[in-house]
C-alpha cells in the first residue's frame, strides 16, 4: 500500500527534520511526501528537500489551512492521502501503516 503523506509548514525549520527523518524510519516505504510552504524565510524548504521532499510553494497572502491542504492533495499522486503537521513526530516506526491498514484490500 502507498500513500502521499502532505504537510503544511511556515518556518518549521526547528521540528521538519524530526518529522521526516521519522517519516523515513518507516516499516511503509512507498511514500510520496508534498510539503506546502507558505513563505517560509527560515530553511525549512531546504531541509525538505534534503529529504527528498516535494515542494509546494502558496503564497502567504493566499494562506488559509484549508486551502493549502487543498492544494496538496490535489498535487497527490496516490490514493491515500495523510495529513501530517511539521511539528509532529512519528515515535513508532509502524505508524503508518497501523494508521492505512483499515484501507488495506481484503478481498
Amino acid at each position: 500500500m502507498n500513500c502521499s503523506i502532505v504537510i503544511r509548514a511556515y518556518n518549521e525549520e526547528r521540528h521538519i527534520g524530526r518529522l521526516l527523518e521519522g517519516i523515513r524510519h518507516q516499516n511503509l516505504k512507498n511514500v510520496e511526501i508534498i510539503l506546502v510552504d507558505s513563505g517560509s524565510t527560515d530553511a525549512t524548504v531546504a531541509v525538505a528537500e534534503s529529504f527528498g521532499t516535494r515542494i509546494v510553494r502558496i503564497p502567504s497572502d493566499e494562506f488559509t489551512f484549508g486551502r493549502s491542504l487543498n492544494l496538496g492533495v490535489r498535487e497527490a499522486t496516490c490514493e491515500l492521502v495523510v495529513i501530517a503537521s511539521a511539528h509532529v513526530y512519528p515515535v513508532y516506526p509502524d505508524w503508518l501503516e497501523t494508521l492505512l491498514r483499515p484501507f488495506g484490500d481484503e478481498g
